[in-house]
């Protein structure tokens, strides 16, 4: 996948305007290098929590991540969505649509965004002949492109 931050951030702003997110959602996308030092946690009373990796030092991203997209939510709450170069296209923009569309679900509490092409629940998303796709989930073959182009 040779996908920009900009390229990311339309695509996530397209599939947001999709899903119809709670008001005072923030979005945002990084691309490598991510750098700085892992971050320390800490709990409550008793409890500490750290992460340290050991990367490879001759790797710039060890991971092979092209972008990472934060989508924060006003009750403090996020959901991070990383995409990798091993994806195609097509599997980026689906791995984020349904991402961002189960996360929204809990949020909304289970409002059926985006619809299915054709009836009341909601699409789920897959490639589709190499076009992500929201699809039917009962398998009759209905699709439409995730990527509207408004984003």
């Amino acid at each position: 996948m040779d996908a920009t931050a900009t390229s990311v951030r339309r695509w996530a702003e397209d599939i947001l305007g999709q899903l119809a997110p709670p008001p005072g959602c923030t979005l945002t996308v990084a691309e490598p290098p991510f750098g700085g030092p892992a971050p320390t946690f800490e709990g409550s009373p008793g409890f500490t929590s750290r992460l340290a990796v050991d990367w490879d030092a001759d790797l710039k991203d060890p991971l092979h991540l092209d972008a990472s997209v934060v989508v924060g939510f006003p009750d403090g709450s996020a959901v991070g969505v990383e995409l990798t170069e091993a994806m195609t296209e097509a599997e980026a923009v689906v791995t984020l649509a349904d991402q961002l569309q189960d996360t929204v679900m809990e949020h909304t509490h289970g409002a059926p965004v985006p619809p299915c092409p054709g009836h009341g629940h909601p699409a789920v998303a897959a490639v589709v002949d190499g076009v992500a796709s929201w699809t039917c989930p009962d398998g009759d073959g209905a699709h439409r492109p995730i990527l509207t182009g408004r984003g």
